[in-house]
């Protein structure tokens, strides 16, 4: 009996698991920096802007001028760092989904178990941080295979004081995953993880 099920049928597959509540795939610890990246940069001009501005209505004071624009030339400097890094993390988030998109299409999907959590980077937003996970899944040929997903955010249900990189965390129910895999090729596959959420999916809804 084979253990793999087609991309058409992942939705009932993930859904079943979760019987009652709506499933969602987890968010990409590269979209989430490169987003963060991309709002402080944005910030850091916009004050750079501000402070030129006000240079120019201080024509009589040439000293604050000079300071005014020292200052806001090194702040829109970090501004444009910060937006070269959020670019750089978008393009590697872009890189990770189209490669999933396309073992989606092409790939032969397997149902898998988390079987460890381990925190990396030592990113956090808020009761999330940056983590991968390792998984099993059975192939056609009855074998176990073991795979790590790339990283994404894990909601810790707290905010850890302490993080440390490379340091396992406790893994929730609440997390699932599938894994998609190159038919001729094993060592090429892409690992979706899927979350559960508290609302209830429905086809329809007459709330």
């Amino acid at each position: 009996m084979t253990q793999s099920i087609n991309y058409n049928s992942n939705r009932q597959h993930t859904e079943s698991l979760y019987s009652g509540f709506a499933v969602r795939p987890v968010k990409s610890t590269m979209q989430v920096i490169s987003m963060i990246n991309g709002i402080v940069g944005g910030v850091l001009l916009g004050v750079s802007a501000i402070l030129f501005f006000i240079s120019f209505q201080l024509g009589n004071y040439p000293g604050a001028v000079l300071g005014l624009r020292f200052a806001g030339m090194g702040i829109a400097l970090g501004g444009i760092v910060e937006l070269i890094v959020s670019s750089a993390f978008r393009r590697a988030a872009r890189r990770e989904q189209e490669k999933l998109k396309l073992l989606k299409s092409t790939g032969t999907c397997y149902p898998a178990e988390i079987t460890r959590v381990t925190s990396r980077y030592a990113a956090i937003v808020g009761r999330s941080q940056s983590v991968y996970a390792e998984c099993t899944y059975t192939n056609n040929e009855g074998k176990a295979c073991l795979v790590k997903s790339k990283s994404f955010m894990y909601d810790a249900g707290f905010t850890p004081l302490f993080p440390r990189t490379y340091a396992d965390i406790p893994h929730s129910g609440n997390y699932t995953a599938n894994v998609y895999v190159n038919p001729y090729n094993p060592h090429d596959y892409a690992v979706e993880i899927f979350t559960a959420t508290g609302t209830a999916w429905a086809d329809y809804d007459y709330r």
